[in-house]
């Protein structure tokens, strides 16, 4: 051991008061006295976990490493924050490389989430120092024996030139361990890798006896046994793995170690699970007492069920709380859907409990929430998403669940398909049975049919791969793989919407040749002066143009190694004269290409004396393309032809611009406010349009409110009427993930460098979020705000489309004089000045024009005008109906029978409001016979008092005798008895005869109830 160490484990323990070994050390002390040894004593800055949801790097699903978020100092993107670095990493393994699902719940270990301890040093110090840090804190401050711990070194490897790591096993030995007890073992356990290439380096790793046994157990590391396991992994990142496969030293050497916090925890509380510990007991004791099911008894014996199910559900919603909590959305990432719905099935299926899961999402924040304080101000975030997923799991069951149940009952095989209600598996499986016999010629699932199955039907490559076992197909994994990043990275590049006129060569030369990337900094280059946003222009070379699909660039540049063209000069007539849309490639510009759901500026470019018209911009992988076309022009010029090289001059179209940053700044506004009166929503895209915006958001199924839209709408008006400032910053990933005020968009990646943050924070609402867009300075330059229409498709879609400047209060002043005239009709109406039928036309007329789509009108004030005119309606309309009423009481009592102790009648018109059940029910003491006749059509219906009632007269009888004079068929009659009421289906009657028919079916009516009914007065019966 050097001098220097030996120094500093004197001065160590001069000012420290160890730990002794105990079985009574609660998680969060452990925890802590990890994290106080680096800073107290090592002066390490302490660097808060990153959430888990990965904002860097798309090929992890989750983090699962505490290097995650350091990758950018890694890569050199930026400078570290500070040379010592400690903290504790949530990390997330459910698939991939390191896949820890399949053995949760049947051994002691593996988790879907763990926590990762770690300490760092970038660039300061590195073996010696690394490893004697670890091992003076683990037997010095925990106080575990020694003989409990042995090391592993690399052994070192001929193929890549890496010799044995003789310096890391000499540190271990001088530390005063038994040479038995430091192994060496190869590549694959102990040399660590970032990528496919990247920083690497060979890595010491510290594994330990759980039974501690005072015999040798060397023989037994690294051989997968569950009571000598990995503790502590020290990374000695010394190397960098070029492309080619070579590998070569790093000028800077840096230090990344990895302990996991809960196998720490089971060996210093003497336990010999991890779900024995009090990270998972008061989660064991939670589901007990919910669901009263037996207590938990430890065993891992495949027939207790209910200690399997134990462990699932404690594992399950310890993970499901820190993703949700992250700002994961199931719908976005099937494997985090996958385990919260296997959680579900878990509490109904074992323990005979719903909503268990989202009732433990309060212990799991009671447990973990002391170092993640976020899971305490989510907690109604996360057990709203929670609650709705197992509704939208009870829909699936009910649905396609069933359809695919009746699939596995003719083929039990598919029972092995662990997800049985992904939405699409049902035409999923169809479509692949149609593709069978063509793909049993090779028996391979190849991945173009996989990526159908994966792009079209939404299945995982896990379902995916179960499918193609059971079909026994070879699952070509690595041609699915290339399909998926294919379509990644036409989507990112924006290669789907201008393929036409961008060839595959020419997109090559662009990213494997050393053309400067188009600096479009200048987009952000603009000021407000005198009420007016000024955009200067640009001067810039012509860097290439893309016409009829290829490339031109200059073969002087030597950069250069292919092109489609190679041409010193262009002429100017082919270029003006082209009918196809034209690409112009610049070194750099002031437009904002189509990025954030912002529209793309418009402008011109100047080459000389020709102008070329900007349509459209677009960043292609770093490269800003110009798409449009040049003016045709009669200037006389000498002038026939462009080099590239050639020197231009770019404007952008101000109002085009100012329009699009007003309305993503108002997109902002939105989101926050939201947000703000919503329970949960997440913001799901939004396009932002010169005279537009359209937002869309997951709501988890709640609906917006108009009260709720009009909060909203009044919040961002006060922000607007605040004149409250727009901050922007610019910040590198690290930077980011330490603030956690920030609003990102769920599964969005972002660069490593130059995120811009945009802020407006005010005492009634902040917004924060990332965002590349522009925006204004002030928010008085949005003048006003106003939705324009909100829109709802199935249980989580919502889409609200708003505007805001000049337009806004043009739209609010149409819409107020929209009002205007509804009430100026309300008063003609009351004062006398309209018939029900001029009122009707007038109404139908202003109706019309509201839901004209051509006439903008706010949202609010639209939805306020239509429930004015339909009230307008329905009092008006129960007017009438009243008016009608009276009349025809007043005719049925006038002409009928006053001595008589029943009613036939013939009424002299149809009603127009009264229904004829109605006009019965206006003397239901009595039996009373109503018929109609409109346009040569005749209908009846008859109603009698029960006391009435015999089984010589009742309404059947009565109406019989009508039906048999009209040979008409029964009516219906639903929700009363054929004995109380009966009627006539509407029938047709000839002119010829129908007053014959009509007075004889009055005369027979009238005959039949004579005889059977006795007197009363009609005073006492009419109602």
């Amino acid at each position: 051991m050097t001098n220097s160490i030996t120094r500093r484990m004197i001065s160590f323990r001069s000012i420290r008061l160890y730990s002794q070994f105990t079985n009574n050390k609660p998680a969060n002390l452990i925890r802590n006295e990890f994290l106080e040894y680096f800073t107290t004593n090592l002066n390490h800055s302490f660097i808060r976990s990153s959430p888990v949801c990965p904002i860097n790097d798309q090929s992890l699903a989750f983090i699962n490493a505490g290097m995650n978020q350091f990758k950018g100092i890694f890569l050199n993107y930026y400078e570290p924050p500070a040379t010592k670095v400690v903290n504790f990493q949530k990390c997330i393994r459910v698939g991939g490389k390191h896949n820890d699902l399949s053995a949760v719940g049947n051994d002691s270990y593996h988790h879907t989430f763990f926590e990762m301890l770690g300490n760092w040093s970038f660039g300061n110090y590195f073996k010696e120092e690394a490893c004697f840090y670890a091992w003076d804190l683990l037997t010095n401050v925990y106080g575990i024996p020694k003989e409990y711990l042995y090391i592993t070194y690399f052994s070192g490897n001929e193929k890549l030139g890496l010799s044995p790591d003789l310096e890391c096993k000499e540190i271990w030995l001088k530390l005063g361990l038994p040479e038995y007890k430091v192994l060496p073992f190869g590549i694959n356990d102990n040399f660590w890798e970032m990528g496919v290439s990247g920083p690497c380096g060979p890595c010491t790793e510290i594994h330990i006896d759980y039974l501690k046994r005072s015999t040798n157990q060397s023989e037994r590391v690294n051989k997968g046994y569950a009571d000598l396991m990995e503790l502590w992994n020290i990374v000695f990142i010394q190397y960098e793995k070029l492309a080619n496969g070579y590998i070569v030293p790093l000028p800077n050497h840096h230090i990344d170690t990895g302990m996991g916090l809960e196998r720490l925890v089971t060996f210093l509380q003497g336990k010999k699970s991890n779900y024995d510990t009090d990270l998972f007991q008061p989660l064991f004791n939670a589901i007990q007492k919910q669901s009263n099911a037996p207590e938990y008894k430890g065993t891992f014996e495949t027939t207790n069920k209910i200690d399997y199910g134990y462990r699932i559900l404690a594992d399950h919603a310890r993970m499901i709380t820190i993703a949700l909590a992250d700002d994961m959305l199931p719908e976005q990432h099937p494997k985090l859907r996958r385990v919260l719905r296997n959680a579900i099935d878990t509490g109904e299926k074992i323990f005979k409990k719903t909503g268990i899961v989202s009732e433990l999402v309060y212990n799991v924040a009671d447990n973990l929430g002391v170092v993640y304080p976020e899971l305490h101000t989510k907690l109604k975030q996360v057990q709203r998403i929670i609650n709705y997923e197992e509704d939208l799991l009870k829909r699936l069951r009910d649905t396609s669940g069933k359809t695919w149940n009746k699939i596995v009952e003719t083929r039990p095989e598919l029972t092995a398909i662990s997800d049985g209600m992904a939405p699409g598996l049902v035409d999923g499986y169809k479509n692949l049975q149609s593709m069978l016999k063509e793909l049993r010629k090779t028996n391979v699932l190849t991945g173009s049919v996989a990526f159908k199955l994966y792009d079209t039907y939404g299945l995982n490559s896990e379902t995916i791969a179960e499918l193609a076992q059971i079909e026994s197909l070879y699952f070509d994994e690595i041609d699915f793989e290339e399909q998926l990043n294919k379509r990644k990275y036409q989507s990112k590049i924006g290669l789907n919407q201008h393929s036409t006129i961008i060839s595959k060569e020419s997109l090559q030369i662009l990213e494997k040749n050393n053309i400067s990337k188009t600096d479009d900094s200048f987009k952000y280059n603009y000021v407000y002066d005198d009420n007016t946003y000024k955009f200067p222009a640009l001067n810039s070379k012509l860097v290439g143009i893309i016409l009829d699909g290829e490339l031109i660039a200059s073969k002087n540049n030597s950069n250069i190694t292919q092109v489609n063209k190679i041409d010193d000069k262009i002429t100017v007539d082919k270029l003006i004269n082209n009918p196809n849309e034209i690409g112009i490639i610049l070194d750099k510009t002031t437009c904002y290409s189509l990025e954030g759901g912002q529209v793309s500026d418009k402008g011109t470019i100047r080459i000389k004396n020709l102008i070329f018209n900007i349509d459209n911009a677009r960043k292609i992988n770093g490269y800003v393309i110009h798409f449009g076309h040049f003016a045709k022009t009669n200037l006389l010029t000498s002038e026939l032809y462009l080099q590239i090289d050639d020197n231009c001059l770019v404007n952008i179209e101000p109002n085009i611009r100012v329009g699009a940053m007003q309305h993503h700044t108002a997109a902002h506004l939105l989101n926050a406010a939201l947000k703000q009166v919503m329970q949960v929503i997440y913001q799901c895209g939004c396009t932002v349009e010169t005279n537009n915006l359209r937002f869309q958001f997951n709501s988890f199924g709640e609906q917006l409110t108009s009260e709720q839209i009009r909060k909203v709408e009044d919040c961002i008006n006060n922000i607007i009427k605040s004149h409250a400032t727009t901050i922007v910053q610019t910040v590198n990933s690290l930077e980011l993930l330490k603030q956690n005020d920030v609003t990102l968009v769920p599964g969005e990646i972002y660069p490593y460098t130059g995120i811009r943050i945009v802020e407006i924070n005010t005492d009634d609402l902040k917004t924060k979020e990332t965002c590349c867009g522009t925006h204004v300075h002030n928010t008085k330059v949005l003048q006003h705000f106003c939705f324009l229409t909100y829109t709802s498709k199935g249980a989580t879609k919502r889409t609200v489309k708003a505007v805001v400047g000049e337009r806004a209060l043009d739209i609010k002043r149409a819409g107020e004089k929209m009002y205007q005239r509804i009430i100026e009709l309300e008063k003609a109406l009351q004062n006398g000045k309209f018939t029900y039928e001029l009122f009707n036309t007038e109404l139908n007329r202003l109706k019309q024009e509201i839901n004209d789509q051509h006439v903008q009108l706010p949202y609010l004030i639209k939805e306020k005008c239509l429930t004015h005119l339909e009230n307008l309606k329905k009092t008006i309309w129960l007017r009438e109906k009243e008016m009608e009423k009276d009349s025809v009481t007043r005719e049925i009592t006038n002409t009928a029978d006053l001595s008589s102790c029943f009613i036939v009648h013939c009424l002299n018109k149809n009603p127009t409001y009264l229904s004829l059940h109605e006009i019965v029910s206006l003397f239901s003491g009595m039996p009373i016979l109503i018929l109609s006749c409109t346009n040569g059509f005749v209908k009846a219906r008859c109603s009698i008092p029960q006391a009435t009632v015999s089984d010589e007269f009742n309404a059947q009888t009565w109406m019989n005798i009508v039906l048999q004079i009209f040979n008409a068929e029964y009516g219906p009659i639903k929700g009363f008895k054929p004995m109380l009421v009966a009627s006539m289906k509407s029938t047709k009657v000839s002119n010829n005869n129908f007053q014959i028919r009509m007075e004889k079916a009055i005369t027979e009516a009238t005959k039949f109830a004579s005889m059977h009914v006795k007197k009363v007065k009609l005073n006492n019966i009419v109602r």
